[in-house]
């Protein structure tokens, strides 16, 4: 018996979808521990979804086993896959929503599953095809017995997680906006904190454009006003102290934006006397 399977899905709590999918799990491995980490992802948003999914993972010891479905192409040509890294296992739909984790963890094995295997509706393959894999992965089951071995670096790789840089400052993407308005961007904290911190100042450029603080807490910023600082879950964060980042900047989950070193002020001009 492996570790616990751990369920992230866009479903929602209002639908039968996520005691189906538990009730399969259960069903062929009646001894694994199922932890719900998060049902509430934004319909159809692999980005926020992959996001979820790699600030968790390092909390779960080796073993865990990672059913994640955030799958908007369910039933078209997109691959069903199971993927080991770091000693977990990820398995759900190849569409980009394990990006941010094989980004930094590249997957040691990989392996493609038959997405009609015993007449799975075309629908959900979530509970007929990545239930039925994570539970005989979490019974002990050989993976080859379960798919086809494939290259992990044919896992597909979303280009959006990729911020990129410009001369001054950087391109960045928001993966998630939390209940308090902070802006979590796809700035991992060790690669992006120092470059950031090395710039002799700091703006927001685009989509509006307005100066930042880099701060460590929240805190420390004056009430009201928006800084720049690394969050508990592993990635630089846009936030307002005692506000919101995404109503005072007009940001979303999906959005661009753009960071770099703050203009310097203009010269005044002095005009010639008569």
């Amino acid at each position: 018996m492996r570790g616990p399977v751990v369920l992230l899905t866009d479903f929602g709590l209002a639908d039968p979808y996520v005691g189906q999918l538990k009730a399969v799990l259960l069903r062929a491995a009646p001894e694994a521990a199922v932890i719900d980490l998060a049902h509430e992802v934004s319909p159809y948003n692999i980005v926020q979804g992959a996001f979820f999914l790699a600030a968790s993972w390092p909390h779960f010891a080796p073993g865990a086993i990672f059913l994640a479905v955030v799958d908007p192409g369910v039933g078209t040509e997109r691959r069903c896959v199971m993927a080991e890294a770091e000693g977990r296992w990820f398995v759900g739909p190849d569409n980009g929503l394990f990006t941010l984790v094989l980004n930094r963890h590249p997957a040691e094995r990989a392996f493609e599953l038959d997405c009609e295997a015993g007449g799975a509706s075309r629908t959900f393959h979530g509970r007929d095809v990545f239930a039925p894999a994570a539970a005989a992965l979490a019974r002990g089951d050989a993976p080859e017995s379960l798919g086809r071995e494939m290259r992990p670096q044919a896992l597909l790789r979303a280009e959006w997680a990729e911020p990129k840089s410009f001369q001054g400052g950087v391109v960045a993407h928001v993966m998630h906006v939390d209940r308090f308005g902070n802006c979590v961007l796809n700035l991992d904290i060790d690669q992006w904190l120092p470059t950031v911190a090395a710039w002799d100042s700091l703006a927001l450029l685009h989509p509006v454009s307005r100066p930042l603080s880099l701060c460590e807490v929240y805190g420390r910023l004056p009430t009201g006003e928006a800084g720049l600082l690394p969050g508990s879950q592993g990635y630089l964060e846009l936030a307002v102290n005692r506000g919101s980042a995404k109503a005072l900047l007009g940001l979303g989950i999906g959005d661009m934006v753009r960071l770099g070193r703050a203009a310097p002020p203009a010269r005044g001009r002095t005009r010639a006397g008569k």
